[in-house]
């Protein structure tokens, strides 16, 4: 058999579709030539390049297709086989304009399992979630995964500001881009965006506006109206103990009105003698 007409059987040798009479033939002119048997090496290098050019889509679009919707309450839940996509409150049209927005691509109708549904119920109701399922989306920044992950840590009935999220990540200067994180949280109620505020005074802003936020605070157990009252008051101290806590931190509550010292700021306390809770690291010493 001549080289030409073995280099047309090649492939259909390395594939094992080559006939068993043709088979013979073929191998036997490969061991006498070593032009066509460099060929056959050859042939498994494109076939192999070629397979890699076949990659499965990215994730995000795989789920985005698949993704489900179901109405909890007053709330539109997006969800995966992985768990919470979106949560919005709001008419349908914003529900699934944010969710396009936001990367998706087509939602249908499903029915939530029972395991995302009491989390989205314990988050919207104030009972807090220990351990969210939240299918993130893969592009989302170190810094965004960092902060986001950081707010899930933060205890039911206790908030901490914009300021000390960004210190925990190790970007003390990301005060604004922590704001910005906390504002496009795709999973509010359950990660608790609403447990960071100004550290100005006040409860700050909130994507479904401050008078929900307070609510929320409140049903935790947050007593609002002393916090916003506190203004510029950043931390609490107790004179017996020489330590400072944030104003809502549960060991702060404790603290006897006679003992209690307020701070704006932390250098202040630490003038002072004061030394920051193990417990809420208000700052570092």
């Amino acid at each position: 058999m001549q080289c030409r007409s073995v280099l047309t059987r090649v492939d259909a040798l390395r594939t094992g579709e080559l006939q068993a009479e043709e088979r013979g033939v073929v191998s036997e002119h490969l061991r006498t030539c070593p032009s066509c048997d460099e060929s056959v090496g050859d042939v498994e290098t494109l076939a192999r390049s070629i397979k890699s050019l076949a990659a499965t889509s990215p994730r995000s679009c795989r789920d985005a297709i698949a993704d489900s919707y179901e109405q909890v309450g007053d709330v539109w839940v997006a969800f995966s086989d992985r768990g919470l996509k979106l949560i919005h409150r709001g008419s349908f049209e914003e529900f699934t304009s944010t969710y396009r927005a936001r990367g998706g691509c087509t939602l249908k109708a499903g029915t939530l399992p029972d395991a995302l549904r009491k989390q989205v119920v314990a988050g919207v109701e104030g009972q807090g979630v220990d351990k969210p399922r939240v299918d993130w989306n893969e592009d989302l920044s170190p810094l965004e995964r960092d902060v986001l992950g950081t707010l899930t840590k933060i205890p039911r009935g206790e908030v901490r500001t914009y300021e000390w999220v960004a210190r925990q990540v190790g970007r003390p200067k990301a005060v604004r881009a922590v704001g910005s994180i906390c504002a496009k949280n795709n999973v509010p109620f359950v990660v608790p965006c609403h447990r960071v505020v100004p550290a100005t005074g006040g409860v700050g802003n909130y994507a479904f506006g401050s008078a929900l936020k307070r609510e929320l605070l409140r049903r935790e157990g947050v007593d609002v109206d002393s916090l916003e009252s506190l203004g510029r008051v950043r931390y609490i101290g107790s004179k017996t103990t020489k330590i400072v806590c944030f104003p809502t931190c549960r060991d702060a509550k404790r603290i006897r009105e006679e003992n209690r010292v307020p701070f704006r700021g932390a250098d202040q306390a630490l003038e002072k003698g004061f030394r920051p809770c193990r417990r809420c690291q208000p700052f570092a010493a």
